[in-house]
């Protein structure tokens, strides 16, 4: 009978310590528990801290803090049937008194990416897909922002009523189909030659627009001597016929001077006293004298 006795009482000792170690929980910071009863799950979560619980108690803990979760390579098919591969990002968080539901309808963080994230960011993913005309417009802002707003909309009317709260969605490492990059960097090259050439050209042209110029500068000189040469010589035309003129006013001024009277008396006063020794008659069959030796 004792030790029947010490070891019920060995035995009641071990179970109270049991309950008493499991009448308490403790959430850590960012966190709640969710409580289940034989498989009931309790309306009211369990915020951060100490708290005295029933020991029957079981408990699912739920991370509150903002939480990001990637895929990588998506496959995303464009109109024009092919596909570009991406990796989206969604950052979101839990509400913290939706924690319950969660655990009832749909099970722990895990189940709730599995089963609800990650098919609804697919399915919006090749819905959205289905709006671009060709697969190299991902690499387009105005394309990739409006992606972005389709997704984060489609997102939060789906999942805010399941207890998620969508912070942002974010697209990364877009990689075109191999037969539209090549195309892409056989345009590029072709556009980044075409400016080579326009650069050259446009060298070219500036070069023989400075010949032109040259040339007309030569043109430009050339018929300015040509005035200069032209003046220079009026200038000297007109200075001969000017003598010309001057000497002609002059020559008749001379001829009306030069009169009977004044060759007479310019002879009168040229005369030294000696008479002529050869006299003609004013007539062709006048006489012809020879007066040698007439004296003074």
């Amino acid at each position: 009978m004792i030790k029947l006795s010490y070891l019920g009482y060995g035995a009641g000792l071990l179970l109270g310590l049991v309950v008493v170690l499991n009448s308490y929980t403790t959430v850590e910071p960012g966190h709640n528990k969710v409580a289940t009863l034989f498989g009931r799950v309790q309306p009211e979560p369990y915020g951060e801290g100490l708290h005295i619980v029933n020991p029957l108690l079981n408990f699912v803990s739920f991370d509150l803090r903002q939480l990001t979760y990637t895929w990588e390579k998506v496959q995303v098919p464009s109109q024009d049937k092919l596909k570009t591969s991406m990796d989206i990002s969604i950052t979101f968080q839990l509400q913290a008194q939706k924690t319950p539901e969660i655990l009832q309808e749909t099970g722990q963080l895990n189940d709730v990416v599995d089963k609800h994230i990650s098919p609804k960011v697919r399915s919006l993913l090749r819905e959205a897909g289905k709006t671009v005309t060709q697969s190299q417009d991902f690499y387009q802002d105005n394309v990739q922002q409006a992606l972005q707003s389709y997704m984060e909309e489609g997102l939060k009317e789906y999942l805010e009523p399941k207890g998620l709260v969508i912070k942002a969605v974010l697209f990364r490492d877009i990689t075109l189909p191999d037969v539209v990059t090549i195309a892409v960097i056989q345009t590029k090259e072709r556009q980044e030659q075409l400016e080579r050439e326009k650069a050259q050209l446009k060298i070219v042209e500036q070069q023989a627009q400075q010949e032109v110029k040259k040339a007309e500068a030569r043109e430009m000189a050339a018929i300015a001597d040509a005035n200069a040469k032209r003046t220079e010589a009026d200038a000297e035309a007109y200075r001969i016929i000017k003598e010309a003129h001057a000497q002609a006013e002059a020559n008749q001024l001379l001829a009306k001077s030069v009169t009977t009277e004044l060759i007479r008396y310019n002879a009168v006063q040229k005369w030294d006293g000696a008479y002529p020794q050869t006299f003609m008659g004013d007539k062709t069959d006048g006489l012809i004298l020879n007066l040698p030796n007439a004296g003074k």
